[in-house]
């Protein structure tokens, strides 16, 4: 990655395109993204979805995806390119079009996210991959199952938890301790200093989510290699004289 990267948030979904879907990668890669940002959590049958939250909308319910099986998560009334798809699916969809980073909602994935991976020769066949976690336990585990593969700590201003708020206070120490390669903050945390201190050892600090132009051209004068974003025309305006193409 020689410049700074532009991150479609989840896709940055627009128009029909739901957010986490392959409708959304695709036309993230299409407006020039460099790289799209995506949620797994774990299924009932044991697979990898493509999900945010903890819980979706089903028959009018909340329920937990761990409650549900990858065949109950996608829904049959709309198009596939619209459904909850597994981690491969969306891998693939995206093979050799932009990169990827995989964020490990919860613990305990991290050697099926990484089994995946591998398999598909992820780290190769994409222009470039991160697996990123606010767990520290995920990170480490992650490291374990597949250490060629770059893995970023994240971490917010707020938490979550009380464990999180101290990284978020601390975000540094926290990177340094996690066995994470890469730092991935909130856009609040970021400043020159965090960046160097993150360089050092030869990391990279992916900031997120940042919508605002000045924002974004504030944090590629700070040095962060890349921005995650839900406004690829904005921000891509803002941090590349050409535009986000």
């Amino acid at each position: 990655m020689n410049r700074t990267v532009l991150v479609a948030h989840r896709g940055a979904p627009r128009g029909a395109a739901a957010e986490n879907t392959i409708r959304a990668f695709r036309e993230a890669a299409a407006a020039g993204a460099d790289g799209v940002e995506l949620d797994v959590r774990g299924t009932k049958d044991g697979r990898i979805a493509v999900v945010h939250d903890a819980e979706v909308l089903r028959g009018g319910k909340r329920v937990p995806v761990r409650s549900l099986s990858m065949e109950e998560l996608r829904d049959p009334s709309v198009e596939a390119a619209d459904r909850v798809p597994p981690l491969e699916e969306a891998i693939r969809a995206l093979l050799g079009r932009t990169g990827v980073i995989v964020e490990i909602k919860e613990p305990g994935l991290e050697e099926k996210v990484a089994a995946i991976l591998t398999s598909l020769k992820a780290d190769v066949r994409l222009p470039w991959l991160l697996v990123g976690s606010f767990h520290p336990s995920v990170v480490k585990g992650f490291a374990a199952a597949a250490p060629g593969i770059r893995r970023a700590l994240i971490v917010a201003d707020r938490g979550p938890g009380i464990a999180g708020w101290f990284r978020g206070k601390f975000p540094v120490g926290a990177f340094r301790s996690s066995g994470a390669t890469d730092l991935m903050p909130c856009a609040a945390l970021v400043t020159p200093s965090l960046v160097s201190s993150v360089g050092d050892g030869g990391g990279r600090v992916m900031a997120w989510t940042v919508n605002d132009p000045d924002e974004a051209a504030r944090l590629v004068e700070a040095g962060v290699e890349g921005v995650i974003t839900d406004d690829l025309e904005a921000v891509g305006a803002s941090i590349r004289p050409e535009g986000a193409g």
